[in-house]
């Protein structure tokens, strides 16, 4: 199964009438090699949030991604509408709920993030099954497996393994980091008179410092000429107001191409060069 880390919705704006494609540069080393794909076409990994088992404990192999991620997606898709529409102002706590789970699942579905989550949760399950393995052994009989990890194994195939997918869910609606992205200060900046489009990177959110900086920004380019922002502080919401369209489109642009790790998307071939001079 595809398991979209730049969903597909959030890539359609800047796809073309005429072919229904985006312009897709794809960093390879110092090389930025350009080619247009269909967003069904790209910004995916193959069953990356599959568990390695048809059913693990009562959750089935693609739950993650046709329980989880297809709910947080429809409903941001929703939400990101009204956005783009200048209904910001007319978003219920749910829609925000929506929209903060759908920033955070763009962190938490990364493909190296998913890689560390998988290993370290293995890593660290293991090592917790196996830290005090005399209480173990007290509670045993003659015919239970020698360790608490092989009788959990034998208990709960694949369960130790696939430990870390089985988190996603608690991970999309973590409090501190919800409640802390609810509390920012929300804004949808028209970049529409900027001399450039804003980009879109398959690492699509920009953070600006930690979650507990005091003078956090988040921004997501959710169309060409659109930019959702949250900020923290009264620095930022004075000053963003005051910076003009071309220069806001220009620093996210550079922080977007910079943090991307494969794919940048744009409407057209005419910012391959921005691309590659910043990925040489």
């Amino acid at each position: 199964m595809r398991n979209h880390y730049v969903p597909q919705f959030l890539q359609r704006p800047w796809t073309s009438a005429y072919d229904g494609a985006l312009q897709v540069h794809h960093i390879d080393g110092g090389k930025v090699h350009s080619t247009r794909k269909v967003p069904k076409s790209t910004g995916y990994a193959i069953d990356m949030l599959a568990l390695t088992r048809d059913e693990i404990a009562g959750m089935k192999k693609h739950d993650v991604e046709t329980i989880m991620l297809q709910q947080v997606d429809s409903e941001a898709a929703l939400v990101r509408t009204k956005l783009y529409d200048r209904k910001l102002a007319t978003l219920d706590v749910d829609e925000r709920s929506a929209w903060v789970r759908f920033i955070m699942s763009l962190r938490i579905r990364d493909p190296d993030m998913v890689r560390c989550l998988v290993a370290e949760s293995d890593s660290e399950l293991r090592r917790s099954l196996a830290s005090n393995p005399d209480e173990y052994v007290q509670l045993t009989t003659g015919d239970d497996p020698a360790s608490l990890e092989e009788w959990s194994e034998q208990r709960f195939p694949g369960l130790i393994e696939n430990f870390g997918l089985s988190l996603f869910g608690s991970l999309l609606n973590h409090d501190k980091i919800g409640n802390a992205l609810m509390r920012l200060k929300w804004w949808v900046l028209d970049t529409s008179p900027a001399s450039h489009y804003l980009l879109l990177g398959d690492r699509p959110c920009v953070f600006m410092g930690g979650i507990d900086d005091p003078n956090l920004a988040v921004a997501l380019p959710i169309a060409p000429n659109r930019l959702f922002v949250a900020t923290r502080g009264d620095a930022l919401a004075n000053g963003l107001p005051r910076v003009t369209p071309s220069t806001l489109v220009a620093r996210v642009n550079d922080a977007t191409v910079r943090q991307a790790e494969k794919y940048v998307y744009a409407c057209d071939a005419t910012s391959r060069r921005f691309v590659k001079n910043r990925r040489q």
